[in-house]
């Protein structure tokens, strides 16, 4: 009889703490593996907030987001880290990877989103001294990538942008050469300009930039200054009489822009341009964003014979 109520007292006060615990939820959807653990505080930040800060599953070419073999996922989120207690820092993230159709090598872009600005939990420093390798300052081009930027030899680079923080990698074999800095750098372009489009407002806002095509404003809010140079999507330039062809395939993802016999082919993820006068070194890389190609606005004009006139924040484009 006292074995017998010793055992429900103590199965009693198992139930009662298993009652207690955080119900965390967890769900998989093609090959997305989503935990929310925003059972007391939440950042409001929803699984498309998340996706919406990273590359879409078929958006960068001769890459395809394929299941881990060991647990069948490419992308892992994470809402509301620490969300189970009452204080404390608060993160959401989102990892997806890509594996290279020619080469077998993993891509993986990583972002985190805090409850603060992100250098209250990571900076240069943190990685200085928990890593053996010592990481290197500054982008792989020289150009100052987020509010705070490091690299560690060509495969990856970290940066940091208001409330959020980026790592970019190449996991690639040890024997492989062929991995390039400005290849990664140029994806981290990318999130930096989704991280300033972010309707949540994960960063400062800048102040708008207006373009004007022929006294007209295009594409409001879709221009944006990385570093000091505004890009925007390359179809900014169709009211300037610009016709576009574009080839997506597996493999590449191409635009073609021409006015009058002048023309600009543009690649996702290059820092060139090729023109009816030769290659041209771009000052940003070309990216996605749904479905177009992120170009810098004014270099991409005047090879194509617009004249580019800049007034604080009012560019004018006026077809020749």
């Amino acid at each position: 009889m006292q074995r017998c109520l010793l055992a429900m007292l103590i199965l009693g006060g198992l139930t009662g703490l298993m009652a207690s615990q955080p119900k965390i939820k967890e769900w998989r959807v093609d090959g997305i593996l989503v935990r929310d653990s925003g059972t007391v505080r939440s950042l409001g930040l929803t699984v498309d907030d998340m996706e919406n800060l990273t590359y879409g599953v078929d958006e960068i070419p001769d890459h395809e987001c394929r299941p881990n073999p060991y647990n069948g996922n490419h992308t892992i989120i994470g809402l509301n880290g620490n969300g189970d207690k009452p204080t404390g820092w608060l993160r959401s993230h989102i990892t997806r990877g890509w594996t290279n159709i020619s080469t077998g090598e993993l891509l993986s872009v990583t972002v985190r989103v805090y409850d603060k600005s992100a250098d209250e939990y990571e900076t240069y420093e943190n990685y200085r001294w928990g890593t053996q390798v010592l990481p290197v300052k500054g982008s792989f081009s020289g150009l100052p990538l987020g509010e705070e930027c490091f690299r560690h030899g060509k495969n990856r680079i970290w940066f940091r942008l208001g409330r959020c923080a980026v790592e970019v990698e190449l996991l690639v074999r040890r024997e492989a050469e062929w991995s390039d800095g400005l290849y990664v750098e140029a994806l981290a372009w990318g999130i930096e300009y989704r991280i300033q489009q972010h309707p949540k407002r994960l960063v400062t806002a800048q102040k708008q930039i207006t373009v004007l095509v022929s006294n007209q404003p295009v594409m409001q809010g879709e221009a944006v200054s990385l570093a000091g140079v505004t890009v925007a999507p390359i179809s900014a330039l169709s009211p300037a009489q610009v016709s576009f062809k574009t080839n997506r395939t597996s493999k590449e993802w191409t635009v073609i822009a021409s006015r009058n016999g002048q023309w600009a082919k543009l690649k996702a993820f290059s820092w060139d341009m090729e023109t009816e006068k030769g290659k041209v070194k771009l000052e940003r890389p070309v990216f996605p964003y749904k479905g177009e190609l992120i170009v810098p606005l004014r270099q991409v004009a005047e090879s194509l014979g617009i004249s580019v006139q800049q007034k604080g924040q009012t560019i004018a484009l006026t077809p020749k």
